[in-house]
């Protein structure tokens, strides 16, 4: 039922009871005084909310643009990204341990090691060190007489013998520790060796030399055909009573 039937009927209702009843004029008259029936809503009154899960038509979706902080997206799975490179398998130097073989292939054993060299342990005795020369054994008077000279020792005197080369030998002749005379038996000698007067004379050449009023026969030589081609004797005391015991020494070899 409308609104103006339901205002007709109570005006109808109130009238009966209280008031002689109206022309239909009267009535129309009444109905156009009253308040409108009802109110437009204002622009301001917030419009309907969606249905749930919709969005409203008149509200654009919006779009996601990235910054240049914000990273990409990640790829998907199983796939490699193009701007990252393949990761190059690096193999581990000789000096670091050896890393484990990839799967599916055997192990290769490693490369042998070279066993460290070993120093060998340094002698008791440094080779540059100078060995103590040997003491000249002293000569017996058969080894004395198988010499390529003659030669008298007075009693007290000895000689020994040292290799002066392939093909020499020197001899020395002391009284104690006193050197008397040396002898070089080979074959070339530095005579002469003092400064004198030379004399040949006895198959030999002799050096004199004058001291005041004396003459001393301080050096001789021998000259032979054979081995050893040359024997040289020189006197080698510094003075006094060895020296005249030297020079008497030197005067009595004579060569074989």
């Amino acid at each position: 039922m409308s609104i103006i039937a339901l205002a007709a009927v109570a005006l109808l209702s109130g009238q009966s009871q209280s008031a002689p009843l109206r022309s239909g004029s009267d009535l129309t008259r009444d109905l156009n005084s009253g308040p409108p029936s009802a109110v437009a809503p204002s622009s301001q009154t917030p419009s309907a909310l969606p249905p749930i899960g919709s969005a409203p038509a008149s509200q654009p979706r919006p779009t996601q643009t990235p910054s240049a902080q914000t990273p990409s997206a990640l790829p998907p799975i199983g796939s490699t990204p193009a701007s990252q490179p393949r990761p190059t398998e690096t193999r581990p130097t000789t000096s670091g341990a050896t890393g484990l073989p990839p799967i599916g292939q055997g192990a290769t054993s490693p490369a042998p090691t070279p066993a460290p060299a070993t120093t060998p342990a340094p002698s008791s005795t440094p080779a540059s060190a100078p060995q103590p020369p040997a003491t000249p054994a002293t000569l017996s008077a058969d080894a004395i007489a198988a010499l390529p000279f003659r030669i008298e020792l007075p009693q007290g005197v000895t000689m020994t013998a040292s290799r002066a080369g392939a093909d020499a030998s020197v001899y020395s002749v002391r009284r104690g520790d006193q050197l008397l005379v040396m002898i070089y038996a080979g074959p070339a000698s530095q005579f002469p060796i003092f400064d004198g007067e030379m004399v040949q004379a006895g198959g030999r050449a002799s050096v004199i030399v004058v001291e005041g009023a004396r003459r001393l026969a301080m050096e001789h030589l021998f000259q032979r055909a054979t081995a050893p081609r040359e024997i040289h004797v020189w006197v080698a005391s510094p003075g006094g009573a060895d020296r005249d015991l030297a020079e008497r020494i030197g005067q009595s070899i004579d060569a074989r």
